[in-house]
C-alpha cells in the first residue's frame, strides 16, 4: 500500500456519539463518510487513518475494510478470507488473533467461524511461503475482525491494536470506570470549551477532567501510544513521524482557566 492508495474504514464508537465522530472524521480529511448504528464508515489514504487514530477522541477502533460478501455458511466465510491477499498486509512472523461479532446471523458458531477464518489466514501463508503466523489471544501483533450479517460478511484489519479509549496515562482504573471515548463525547454534547468552567462533583477516577484537560492543551487522544498500523506492510514511516510532529508542535504548555 501506499500513501495516495484510497481504502475503505470504519471506525466504532459508542453508541449516540456517530455524528460527532462523523465531524472529527471529517476534520482529520476523511470522505465519502457515512454513519452507521454505533460507528461512521469512510474513505481515505493511510494518512488520515495515522491521523485519525493520532487525534480521534471519540473512536474506539479504526478498522480497515480488506474484504467482503455474500455467505450462506462457513465455507462460504473460509473461502472469503482464503481469496484475500493476506501476506501483502503483514508478515508471517506476525501473531494473529480473529474477533467474530453478528447481527442476525444464523450460524450456529462464532468459534467456528472463527476457527475458519484464521485456518484461512493461515492456510494462504502456508501456501505462499510455507510459514504461517502464530496465534496469541492476549497481545497479538494483528487483530482481525470480522462482522457477520444476515447473509453477508465482512473481514476487517485492525489499525488501532490496542483500543483508542485506552489513552495510555491511566494506571489505575476503579470497579466501574467511565471509557475515555464515552467521557470526551458527552463533553462535546454538552458544548463544554476550555473557556467554560467544568464542575464534575462525582469524579471518580477523573475521567472527565482528565480528557478535558487533554482536550484544552490540545493533547492528542493517542499521544505517545503505540498502534496496529505500525505492524503492518507498507506502514510509511516518514508520513507518520511528520503528522506525530505536527501534532506535538500543537501541544500547549499551559492555559489561562475561567
Amino acid at each position: 500500500m501506499t500513501d495516495n492508495d484510497i481504502h475503505r474504514f470504519f471506525a466504532p464508537c459508542p453508541r449516540g456519539l456517530e455524528n460527532i465522530l462523523l465531524a472529527e472524521l471529517e476534520g482529520l480529511g476523511a470522505t465519502e463518510l457515512s454513519v452507521a448504528e454505533g460507528g461512521v464508515g469512510f474513505r481515505g489514504p493511510f494518512s488520515v487513518v495515522y491521523s485519525a487514530n493520532l487525534h480521534s477522541r471519540i473512536a474506539s477502533r479504526v478498522l480497515w475494510q480488506v474484504g467482503a460478501g455474500r455467505y450462506r455458511n462457513e465455507e462460504d466465510i473460509f473461502r472469503g478470507a482464503l481469496a484475500l491477499d493476506w501476506p501483502r498486509m503483514f508478515a508471517p512472523d506476525r501473531s494473529i488473533r480473529v474477533k467474530v461479532s453478528a447481527i442476525s446471523s444464523p450460524l450456529r458458531s462464532l468459534d467456528f467461524v472463527t476457527l475458519r477464518i484464521k485456518d484461512a489466514v493461515c492456510d494462504k501463508f502456508r501456501e505462499r511461503s510455507g510459514a504461517r503466523p502464530d496465534v496469541d489471544t492476549a497481545q497479538p501483533d494483528v487483530r482481525i475482525h470480522a462482522f457477520l450479517e444476515a447473509d453477508r460478511f465482512t473481514l476487517y484489519l485492525d489499525t488501532s491494536g490496542e483500543p483508542l479509549f485506552k489513552r495510555g496515562v491511566r494506571t489505575f482504573a476503579g470497579e466501574a470506570p467511565l471509557r475515555e471515548n464515552l467521557a470526551a463525547g458527552i463533553l462535546r454534547l454538552a458544548g463544554w470549551s476550555p473557556e467554560i468552567v467544568l464542575l464534575d462533583p462525582m469524579c471518580g477516577s477523573g475521567t472527565f477532567l482528565i480528557e478535558a484537560v487533554q482536550m484544552a492543551l490540545a493533547i492528542p487522544s493517542g499521544h505517545r501510544r503505540k498502534f496496529g498500523f505500525e505492524k503492518l506492510l507498507g506502514f510509511d514511516a516518514p508520513t507518520w513521524a511528520r503528522i506525530q510532529s505536527a501534532a506535538e508542535s500543537s501541544i500547549k504548555s499551559t492555559i489561562s482557566l475561567p
